[in-house]
């Protein structure tokens, strides 16, 4: 082996040490978060929202490639707010296209699941306006716009089954809200709210998504 060699694997050696080390440390500080998380707004490590997602049809499933068995919901916390019920859990979950090189490695969603009794919502999908949606807008895709506030209108895209109904009682504040936020997407099927952000993966930030989903809750009271 040649001096060259000698060094060029050393440093790779020591790069490898370094990345592992500063993985772990990440790791650790995360755990930590989610420890203070849990201990400052009394959830509990349990519950079931594998099912929920699944009946409800949600379209956080459409990121996954194919049906059942390419996604999971993991890590549950859960907590009885009021009459309301909240679960963050991690959705995780094979990319569609992905190849076979990739196909082992689970992309990580950070979502929260309310469920509730107390009201009936229509049922409808909130997302982030992007070329892709435009393009679908081309071809017929519904857009639920509001002409007082345009800023929302091209930041998001709301549809619905019941477009006129939704129209009607969705949340002026809501709207307000999200006018000054980015990248959330929320579903609604009558009796729960699912909300989460596609950023962040496993690393996504509880504390913020956790204050997000209660102030949108809230608008729908």
């Amino acid at each position: 082996m040649s001096t060259f060699d000698v060094i060029f694997w050393g440093l790779l050696l020591i790069a490898l040490i370094v990345t592992t080390r500063i993985a772990t440390k990440r790791e650790k500080k995360f755990a930590a978060t989610r420890d203070q998380f849990i201990a400052k707004h009394s959830f509990i490590e349990d519950g079931y929202v594998y099912s929920e997602i699944s009946n409800h049809g949600f379209s956080l499933i459409d990121k996954a490639s194919g049906n059942y068995g390419d996604y999971e919901a993991t890590n549950v916390l859960s907590k009885l707010k009021g009459t309301d019920e909240f679960f963050i859990f991690d959705f995780r979950y094979t990319p569609k296209n992905s190849d076979k090189s990739t196909a082992s490695k689970l992309a990580t969603i950070r979502a929260v699941l309310i469920k509730f009794e107390d009201r009936e919502l229509p049922n409808f999908e909130l997302l982030p306006e992007n070329i892709i949606e435009k393009i679908k807008q081309v071809f017929g895709s519904s857009d639920i716009d509001f002409e007082k506030y345009p800023d929302f209108s091209k930041k998001y895209v709301l549809r619905s089954s019941e477009p006129n109904s939704l129209k009607k009682t969705f949340p002026e504040r809501l709207i307000q809200y999200l006018e000054s936020k980015d990248g959330i997407f929320i579903e609604a099927r009558k009796k729960c709210l699912l909300i989460y952000k596609d950023e962040g993966g496993e690393f996504a930030d509880y504390e913020s998504l956790y204050k997000e989903a209660e102030s949108i809750n809230n608008f729908f009271r």
